[in-house]
């Protein structure tokens, strides 16, 4: 079997003191079959002189005014011509296994449609010592999208002719570019991620989707309603409150009981369950997780509603306490 070609995307602007490095170690993979798209989007410094320096026939190097990082990745989309997209940031580093690794992967298990890495966090100053450490199995990464975005984006690695069917990356800045992507996809079919460590990703304030593009503060509380709402099949105002007291929208929650959030997560959980009908243990784990999350938050803003009140305050660390101790007690 021939090895299928990858199309590697780097967006670029500005990254003078990082993308040699990132360049460096899509260069030095093990796997050797792929193109690297290379897109200066407008840089103002020395990134096109550094790009340039490289003497590679799988580069293909393109510039162009800038336009921001959502609409950069779709001309890197247009461009590319192989079977499989991967992303490369420009200030990230791609172990040098990461695309064989990945490869195999998604070859030996079709049915996902889009595969992440775990990765390493670190600083400019500091190696620090933390991990994006997310779910990997396709029932838990379901129950996680409806929240939050559990994907490094420079780890992705999914099927052109996916994207040629849900869409390209979304600019709307109402919604994260790529949560709401790897939303799609999860409502398409299944998403995991590999449980293997194949990114390092630099931690700092200067990224290229900081520095050019500006989203709307409730971005990712919109993403996480529309996420409910599409596996589910309708709308809600539980949903909306699950999204709110997730991302601290407090102005958006209404108040409703823990039993009531209680009752929409298990109402989701099931809904999964009928998507994966044999990881039962799995989303149920999930659920216990989501349970414990909610009532924090619930705890928090009650707690601050009533810390003049040290009785009722001492009853809900209790509360608290029992269902990390014991989750079915407080529950049942």
């Amino acid at each position: 079997m021939i090895n299928p070609l990858i199309s590697i995307i780097l967006p670029v602007y500005n990254a003078q003191d990082y993308i040699k490095e990132s360049i460096d170690s899509i260069l030095n993979q093990t796997y050797k079959n792929f193109e690297f798209i290379i897109i200066n989007d407008g840089s103002t410094d020395k990134s096109e002189e550094i790009i340039l320096s490289f003497n590679d026939s799988r580069i293909k190097y393109f510039s162009q005014k800038n336009i921001g990082l959502a609409g950069t990745l779709n001309v890197g989309l247009n461009f590319a011509t192989g079977i499989y997209i991967a992303r490369q940031d420009q200030d990230d580093i791609s172990h040098k296994d990461r695309l064989e690794k990945q490869i195999d992967y998604l070859e030996k298990n079709p049915s996902i449609l889009l595969l992440g890495t775990r990765a390493k966090i670190f600083s400019n100053s500091q190696q620090d010592l933390r991990f994006h450490n997310h779910a990997t199995h396709p029932a838990e990464l379901k129950f996680d999208l409806l929240f939050d975005n559990p994907f490094v984006h420079s780890s992705v690695m999914f099927k052109k002719e996916i994207i040629n069917e849900i869409g390209n990356y979304n600019t709307d800045k109402s919604f994260f570019e790529d949560y709401e992507l790897w939303s799609r996809f999860s409502a398409k079919g299944s998403v995991a991620n590999l449980k293997n460590v194949l990114v390092d990703y630099r931690h700092h304030e200067q990224g290229l989707s900081k520095s050019t593009t500006y989203f709307k503060s409730d971005a990712r509380y919109n993403q996480s309603v529309l996420n409910i709402e599409r596996l589910m099949g309708h709308k809600d105002k539980a949903f909306n409150e699950l999204a709110a007291l997730f991302h601290w929208e407090k102005e958006k929650c209404i108040g409703l009981s823990i039993k009531e959030i209680d009752s929409t997560l298990l109402n989701i959980s099931n809904k999964i369950m009928t998507i994966y009908p044999n990881e039962e243990k799995i989303i149920n784990e999930r659920l216990i997780q989501y349970k414990k999350i909610f009532r924090h938050r619930l705890n928090v803003i009650e707690r601050r509603k009533i810390k003049w009140n040290y009785i009722k305050l001492l009853i809900l660390k209790v509360e608290n306490k029992l269902l990390k101790l014991h989750p079915h007690i407080v529950n049942s």
